[in-house]
């Protein structure tokens, strides 16, 4: 065994820089077929059952009809006659990266690595980093949109500063809950199901709470809250439970009532704050991703996160249109 191992470092050892490269490449190849049962990206597709349909009239039953320039296989509509790829409709469509890269990428996106980090531990540029990012992001736009929370459900509000905002060269920053800050509406149920909404800027009136939860609070729930006035008219219309606790930081008992929701808000903050560049457009963004990440990792004994999320990923019928 020793001596296999001096012969592979010397095997290794004097590899020209070609194929060496070639060689790490072919190993994470193999590692990424050993984790996810493939090594190509059509090959993941088909591991989790997508199959082929018309993105344009949504058929299925698509016949092989040859090859892209790309030399993967390209299907016709048997309805439309229009041509695909396995890829058409996804967010590997025209990828150019390996599936390996793209899986190293998932995998440390899973821990909310800045885009620095993902830079340096998958060997891509800034630009690829940034565009997977968001296509990755992309595949949970509205995710939210189908969380209903019941139980007992804690709600509060957090604010960040609103990037768009244009101050005069020198002028102070405006303290307290001012229209130059972004509000997002938080809520946790004693099942551990989050939300955290965009809800425009500064404090929240009563319309923005009922448009931010009205309907993601099962009606005759308990909601827990601090006293906040905009909360009235929702826990009236759906015939909620109110429990109410004035904020106050030195009362030990608000202290205790709200710390799940206070310590979901302190979470949500730590995570925004590791993308220091990142734009007040993109919040939501970057929320829908951390609450899909809070409910898989809620679920990890039953299921392990990184596969969860690469399944996610392969059967999202999503397409990321760049931006800028």
């Amino acid at each position: 065994m020793e001596s296999g191992s001096l012969d592979l470092r010397a095997l290794v050892d004097g590899l020209p820089a070609a194929e060496l490269e070639e060689l790490r490449d072919a190993v994470a190849s193999r590692l990424c077929r050993e984790k996810y049962g493939a090594d190509t990206i059509e090959g993941l597709l088909a591991k989790w059952g997508r199959e082929p349909s018309c993105p344009c009239c949504g058929s299925s039953g698509a016949w092989l009809d040859g090859h892209t320039p790309a030399g993967r296989d390209r299907y016709r509509c048997p309805a439309c006659g229009a041509r695909f790829s396995a890829l058409t409709g996804t967010i590997f469509a025209n990828a150019k990266l390996p599936l390996h890269k793209i899986m190293r990428m998932v995998e440390v996106m899973c821990h909310n690595a800045s885009l620095r980090l993902i830079e340096l531990t998958c060997e891509v540029s800034h630009s690829t980093a940034f565009i997977w990012r968001h296509k990755v992001f992309s595949t949970v736009s509205g995710w939210q949109d189908r969380v209903v929370l019941s139980g007992r459900v804690w709600i509060d509000e957090m604010y960040f500063e609103d990037t768009r905002v244009e101050r005069e060269p020198g002028a102070p920053k405006r303290s307290g809950l001012s229209r130059d800050k972004v509000c997002v509406v938080v809520a946790i149920d004693s099942f551990g199901r989050a939300l955290a909404v965009v809800s425009e800027n500064g404090k929240p009136s009563t319309r923005r709470i009922n448009k931010a939860l009205r309907t993601h609070i099962r009606r005759g729930s308990t909601v827990v809250h601090d006293c906040e006035k905009a909360h009235n008219a929702l826990v009236r219309d759906l015939g909620l439970v109110d429990e109410r606790y004035k904020a106050v930081t030195t009362d030990p008992v608000y202290l205790e009532q709200m710390a799940l929701v206070n310590h979901l808000c302190a979470w949500i903050r730590r995570y925004v704050e590791r993308f220091a560049c990142m734009r007040s457009e993109n919040l939501q963004s970057y929320l829908d991703w951390f609450v899909y990440l809070h409910r898989v990792h809620r679920d990890e004994e039953k299921w392990p996160v990184e596969e969860r999320v690469v399944r996610h990923l392969a059967l999202s019928n999503t397409t990321y249109l760049r931006k800028w």
